[in-house]
């Protein structure tokens, strides 16, 4: 298994980062349209993303992308929801 993490290490850091910085960036920016936008970004890039990967790695099949799309839009939903409650800044 680490074996497998090490190998992708590259990967993992890109997303982790793109991520890291979208969360930066939605606290710290008090207008509610550009947090949309950068969460929006950010469950958009973690499709692609994997999607992506995947690809790279031949082992691409449509469970997969549906998955990747189900779990972005249920990420993206999920802060949404936060940002319309004042929960998140």
């Amino acid at each position: 298994m680490m074996d497998i993490f090490k190998n992708h290490l590259g990967h993992y850091i890109s997303l982790f980062a793109v991520f890291a910085a979208a969360f930066f960036f939605i606290v710290s920016v008090p207008d509610k349209q550009t947090q949309v936008l950068v969460a929006s970004f950010a469950a958009f890039f973690y499709v692609f993303w994997g999607i992506l990967h995947h690809f790279i790695h031949h082992d691409l099949s449509a469970k997969i992308v549906v998955e990747y799309v189900l779990i972005g839009s249920l990420g993206l939903a999920l802060i949404l929801f936060l940002l319309k409650g004042g929960l998140i800044f």
